[in-house]
């Protein structure tokens, strides 16, 4: 049915749905439901999916606290199973425009479920609500509204209401982007929640500690946590009916409590309430008024959220936060809360968004279940070696949910056991489920809390759709406790050291601080059967990433073991691995010869010199099976890091599928655009490149004796190195005939001229721009017979007072670089590189980070500082060639195009222009023997000439007709510098055109977010 003639049925019989006896069972059935189908969405499940993705889920059931009684939020509106808004429907004869009750209720089903909107509708009126704000009982109807429509503006702006709440926009991503819960004014629940359990370890951590003073730091941590799972796992079964509802919160003591916690291990099982392993709660001293406070802030009003709408994913991810900080007694029987330095030096917990984890399950799983049995899917083995609280355990959890349903489906397969009916179709019985946690499902993590945290997660995830009756009647068929106990498949460990470490470091076989820091683990003997039978069936995850400085500096014994001659790594003996190196090699040992690995990883590996070994492990003796690379969107909400889905197989393919994304949302992860094949063989240990044929064609071409790579015929070399910029550059705010006089941290200073030279400092510019130097650098050095000699302290003194003096005001702080030489002495640089290489020579001067062709000639004998990272480089002319020359092919766009293939990006367009990747340009060699060849070289040198001319003439011009016709001949020039090199180099139109289209090109540098 078209929009207006709803519209039209709603205008002609008003009168009749206004009325109280028309209720909102009809309004859903005559208008909402063809409403939302208007939309896109697939209310009946044309496309038979099953329960677990389809697109929309009605009367998912929801307790009112505050009335005691049940309400429905009438629609879910779902992508892939991942709820996006909920639709709450009243009838038309209530006032939602005034009713600050149901937009209460609304923002707290959306604000619960950390949704950027939820609607509330009658049809006659249709409001959106921003749920990105707290709600609050004591908000009127209109706080958080974003829009209002009424049924008479439907047809008007109907693209306007599609653009925010049809399916096209929730898949496409445009919803989440609009209403990013990452970018609010209001608090998350995952904000609000981390805050009340931090909160809530604080209190019980002062309790605990000044009534048992026996128990020592970890223990205190240890019974803090546990006590929060069982509670938190209680509070969540209440919401859901599987308990009484206000069950704790009419607890009034530890004792009580302790009461409750018997009672629930007599019901659920699983070793979550049970004292047997934990016989230090038992003999706890809590205070009872802390407790009380704890448990009036579960419930409404002091709890502004709904558990049973919560996502266990989103309790999984708060709590990754909660785990990076524990409880550290001090002296005197005080605390403090800290977060480990490990993780501060990495800067802090960032979970992996829920799209992103479906999507690396998805990837890797899928392959392994085509042409499976309903059987042969229940045997396969899924882990996550660094499992963290569970995050992609339980989206594997979903995954096998779905496919085992579509299996029995499939096979027809009729029994009670494994499926039962629900009014949304056939579903899994709670012990089907709970099969999968205990044949299917496995995890390790050297943090203890982290493994507990899995388990609650996954526990809380099995009970997910289930209510009270649906466990007793588990109890009463089974005669059996409700929860698998998963001791044995979550375990606690260190999955990248085994027992061979004893070898390596015999002492830690007596020293309880290297075993406890280390925590050996023995895979053949925790999971003997998996690792008998071959190994796992696939790992999934995001390893930590950390450089070798923090693994020096918190795990050194690890590290030295990585790369010892005891460990099997290959990927680690270089000082440039990273852990999650370490991490892809032991996952693809644990795989069976059939297993497929998927992570989420910085894809800088695949160019950096850095990767060169896990280039080499990945593609000479495994297989690349699917990358796909995020480029520079930014997958981790307020990080800069670049990375890629990798999935690796043991088995060998011809080829490999590589796909560009921009966009992190359903529409972009399921499309085939940017997805090109690759051949397996042409990737190793040199620096992975994608490209399209067609451009790689183009490209090979510039090799053979008619080319010399860059490196070769000069000399690129990174600036100085002060070690402090910021005190040794200035940019002059005034002068006298003899100083400089500049401003730093507010105080004015003068400086001798004869001790500085001129510099760029946080400068950036255009090729062929003319540069003078913007800053003046101190240059305590004299050179002599092409070296650099520090200064003398004498001579610094007597020559030059004025910088003896401000370098003096800032000794202290000079004194604490890392300086180079056997005696260092404290004004001196950081490093000696550079020092006299550019003294009193031409040479090319470029930004490391650009967005195009950096490159400039300099003149004018500037300095300039640089390492690795930039900002600058430099390059000094070691042939007969003119540096015109080489300026004129570093900025042709075919060659550009070589620099950008195999560069390091960056968010905002930017790319790295580091030596590594300009030094294998290839130059044209000249045969200056060949007069043809001759006229075309001097016509490169001669047209940058005129290019540096005008591009300062186009500059500088005032008159706008001048300036615009400077700027045409401008374009006429580097036209013409395009065809005699494309004439040197043998490029074609064609060819020309087929690389700067070349769509892996283009994608390689993203859009600014």
């Amino acid at each position: 049915m078209h929009i207006g003639e709803l519209v039209e049925k709603y205008k002609a019989h008003k009168s009749s749905f206004i009325k109280s006896t028309y209720n909102e069972t009809q309004l859903r059935n005559d208008f909402i439901d063809p409403f939302l189908k208007c939309l896109g969405w697939d209310v009946d499940n044309s496309k038979g999916k099953t329960h677990v993705l389809r697109d929309v889920i009605q009367e998912e059931y929801i307790e009112i606290k505050d009335e005691k009684t049940k309400k429905n939020p009438d629609y879910t509106l779902r992508i892939n199973g991942t709820r996006k808004l909920f639709v709450e429907v009243k009838k038309p004869s209530i006032n939602i425009l005034d009713s600050d009750k149901s937009a209460f209720q609304t923002r707290r089903y959306g604000w619960s479920a950390n949704l950027g909107i939820s609607i509330l509708t009658t049809f006659e009126h249709l409001i959106i609500y921003d749920c990105r704000f707290t709600p609050n009982e004591y908000d009127n109807a209109h706080v958080a509204r974003y829009k209002v429509y009424s049924y008479e503006d439907y047809e008007e702006y109907f693209d306007e209401i599609r653009e925010l709440i049809s399916y096209e926009a929730a898949n496409s991503g445009a919803l989440d982007k609009m209403f990013d819960v990452n970018t609010r004014d209001g608090e998350t629940f995952d904000e609000y929640f981390l805050q009340q359990i931090e909160n809530w370890r604080e209190k019980l951590a002062e309790t605990a500690i000044k009534n048992n003073t026996d128990l020592g730091e970890e223990n205190i941590n240890f019974v803090i946590q546990r006590l929060l799972n069982r509670i938190i796992f209680l509070r969540v079964c209440e919401d859901r009916t599987i308990e009484k509802y206000e069950t704790i919160k009419g607890v009034e003591s530890y004792e009580e409590l302790k009461g409750l916690f018997e009672k629930s291990d007599k019901k659920f099982n699983s070793g979550l309430f049970d004292f047997i392993d934990d016989t230090l709660l038992l003999d706890l001293e809590i205070d009872s008024d802390v407790l009380i406070e704890i448990f009036s802030e579960l419930y409404f009003p002091q709890s502004p959220y709904d558990f049973s709408v919560v996502d266990p994913t989103i309790l999984s991810q708060i709590y990754e936060h909660f785990l990076s900080k524990k409880v550290i007694i001090e002296s005197g029987g005080t605390f403090q809360i800290k977060e480990s330095p490990e993780i501060a030096a990495s800067n802090g917990v960032v979970p992996t968004p829920k799209i992103i984890v479906e999507q690396i399950v998805k990837e890797t799983i899928t392959p392994l279940i085509e042409g499976k049995s309903f059987n042969e899917i229940c045997d396969l083995k899924i882990a996550d070696i660094c499992c963290g609280s569970g995050t992609f355990l339980i989206s594997s959890y979903d995954f096998l949910v779905e496919k085992i349903m579509e299996k029995i489906i499939e096979e027809k397969i009729d029994d009670s056991a494994l499926v039962y009916e629900t009014e949304e179709g056939l579903a899994l019985t709670l012990k089907a489920k709970r099969n999968i946690l205990e044949n299917n499902l496995f995890g390790v993590d050297i943090n203890p809390y982290a493994v507990e945290v899995s388990e609650f997660s996954l526990l809380l995830k099995l009970l997910e759709g289930e209510d009270e009756a649906s466990v007793n009647n588990f109890i009463h068929e089974h005669s059996e406790k409700v929860l698998p106990n998963l001791k044995s498949n979550i375990k606690f460990g260190n999955s990248l050291v085994d027992g061979k470490f004893f070898n390596f470091m015999p002492e830690a076989l007596h020293d309880d601080e290297v075993l406890f820091n280390v925590n050996p683990f023995e895979w053949k003997e925790e999971f003997p059967h998996i690792m008998k039978s071959g190994g796992f069936d696939a790992i999934v995850g995001n390893p930590p990433y950390v450089r070798i400085q923090n693994m020096k500096r918190y795990s050194p014994e690890e590290l030295k073991y990585y790369q010892s001659q005891d460990s099997e790594y290959t990927v680690a003996k270089k000082d440039t691995v990273d852990k999650y190196f370490v991490f892809i090699e032991r996952a693809i040992n644990l795989l069976k010869p059939t297993g497929l690995l998927g992570y989420i990883v910085p894809h800088k590996f695949f160019i950096l010199k850095g990767g060169k070994e896990l280039r080499k492990f990945i593609a000479e003796k495994y297989q690349i099976s699917k990358i796909i690379n995020f480029g520079v969107t930014q997958v981790f909400p307020g990080r800069s890091t670049y990375t890629a889905i990798l999935i690796i197989q043991r088995s060998i393919m011809e080829q490999f599928m590589y796909k560009k994304v921009n966009n992190i949302s359903a529409e972009a992860l399921s499309s085939e655009e940017n997805t090109r094949f690759y051949r397996s063989e042409n990737y190793n240990s040199d620096p992975w490149i994608f490209l399209a044929p067609e451009t790689e064609a183009v490209f090979n071409k510039f090799t053979g004796d008619q080319f010399k790579p860059l490196g070769e015929i000069t000399d690129i070399s990174v600036g100085l190195q002060t070690s402090r910029d910021e005190i040794y550059i200035f940019i002059p705010e005034n002068e006298t005939a003899n100083t400089f006089i500049f401003n730093y941290k507010g105080k004015r200073y003068e400086i001798e001229k004869s001790i500085c030279r001129p510099a760029i400092y946080d400068l950036s510019f255009d090729v062929f721009e003319s540069i003078q130097g913007n800053a003046q650098m101190i240059f305590p050095y004299e050179i002599k017979d092409e070296e650099a000699h520090l200064l003398e302290e004498i001579i610094l003194k007597n020559d030059y007072p004025l910088a003896w003096s401000y370098l003096n005001e800032f000794k202290t702080v000079l004194e604490k670089r890392s300086l180079q030489g056997r005696n260092p002495i404290w004004y001196q640089f950081g490093r000696s590189q550079s020092l006299s290489k550019f003294h009193d020579t031409e040479k090319l001067v470029w930004s490391v980070l650009a967005t195009g062709s950096p490159y400039v000639l300099d003149k004018n004998n500037l300095l300039f500082t640089g390492g690795g990272n930039g900002p600058y480089y430099g390059l000094i002319n070691e042939s007969n060639y003119s540096l015109n020359y080489f300026l004129g092919i570093l900025s042709h766009p075919v060659i550009e195009s070589m620099v950008k293939a195999g560069a390091s990006e960056f968010r905002g367009s930017y790319y790295s222009h580091g030596k590594q990747f300009i030094e294998k340009i290839p130059i044209k060699k000249i045969d200056f023997t060949n007069q043809a060849e001759v006229d075309k070289y001097n016509t490169v040198v001669t047209t940058v000439e005129s290019l540096i001319i005008n591009t300062r003439k186009v500059k500088v011009e005032e008159n706008v007709s001048h300036k615009k016709m400077l700027k045409r001949r401008l374009d006429a020039l580097f036209n013409q510098l395009i065809q005699v090199i494309n004439s040197l180099y043998k490029i074609s139109d064609a060819e020309f055109a087929t690389v700067l289209n070349d769509e892996m090109l283009t994608a390689v540098l993203g859009e600014e977010e």
